[in-house]
């Protein structure tokens, strides 16, 4: 797959997260329909951006807003056969949904994916039934004090990485920097999503394929914008309606998320529809 690369400076905004599905790895599964007791392997990746080129991540809003790096915690991955039957969990709590939809396969997590510019971080390997699904299921979700994960740095780099606490109590950080006055301000960003998305999409997995591959998008130059009038939502405002606006913004971003097949390798879907 793809490897990140040192952040540099800035790009064009708005950008858009994108997680790869390739086949290739390991896993526990629990899909009815697949056609036989062999499964596909499937590697999983995310980047945060339309562009391969390994450019710096985001810079927006009039050059007033710098994304440098992004860390998002997801869990319970599962590629479902009759998504829209399946009733989403925004408690926080256990998923109440496993499994109504008779059909689901899951990647359980959690993963901490450590995004520092444009390309593709592998983050995960599991195996996949061959089925069709029509959509997937996953959960943003709050890293708890303690609680064993997968890191996308120690899967990138083949060795342990120093634990980076800052993640701890958080499913979504943000590094960056917000320009005022012509002087650049660091800022970092803490949320504490946990919340599940469906998205929508032809998932078919084709037993006799070697290799498939899906992309799912997500824009991440919604993340500071006001999701009802679009204004900019400055990170750098210690007012706590600013913070839930933003939570909001970051919510209805992960709503919008649309994926498909990637048959030409590009780190997107072949029918892509978000244009930057």
């Amino acid at each position: 797959m793809f490897r990140g690369t040192k952040f540099a400076a800035s790009v064009v905004f708005p950008a858009a997260v994108v997680l790869i599905v390739t086949m290739g790895g390991c896993a526990r599964s629990d899909n009815p329909i697949a056609a036989s007791g062999s499964g596909v392997p499937v590697n999983l990746a995310m980047a945060f951006s339309k562009s391969a080129a390994g450019v710096p991540l985001l810079k927006g809003v009039a050059d007033s807003i710098r994304i440098d790096s992004v860390v998002v915690v997801v869990e319970k991955i599962r590629f479902r056969s009759r998504v829209d039957t399946v009733s989403l969990d925004t408690t926080g709590g256990d998923d109440q949904g496993e499994g109504e939809d008779g059909a689901s396969v899951t990647f359980r997590g959690p993963f901490v994916i450590r995004v520092r510019d444009t390309l593709a971080v592998d983050f995960a390997s599991q195996v996949l039934p061959a089925g069709t699904y029509d959509g997937i299921t996953f959960r943003i979700h709050r890293l708890l004090p303690g609680e064993r994960h997968e890191d996308s740095d120690e899967r990138m780099h083949h060795g342990l990485v120093p634990r980076d606490s800052s993640v701890v109590g958080s499913s979504v950080v943000v590094w960056g920097a917000v320009k005022k006055n012509g002087v650049w301000t660091a800022f970092t960003l803490n949320a504490d999503l946990e919340l599940e998305f469906r998205i929508k999409g032809n998932f078919v997995v084709q037993e006799a394929t070697g290799t498939v591959r899906i992309a799912l998008n997500f824009n991440l130059g919604l993340w500071f914008r006001d999701p009802m009038t679009g204004a900019f939502l400055d990170p750098t405002d210690p007012s706590g309606d600013t913070r839930e606006l933003i939570k909001k913004a970051i919510r209805f971003a992960f709503g919008q998320g649309h994926g498909g097949h990637d048959r030409d390798d590009d780190g997107h879907p072949d029918d892509e529809r978000y244009s930057p």
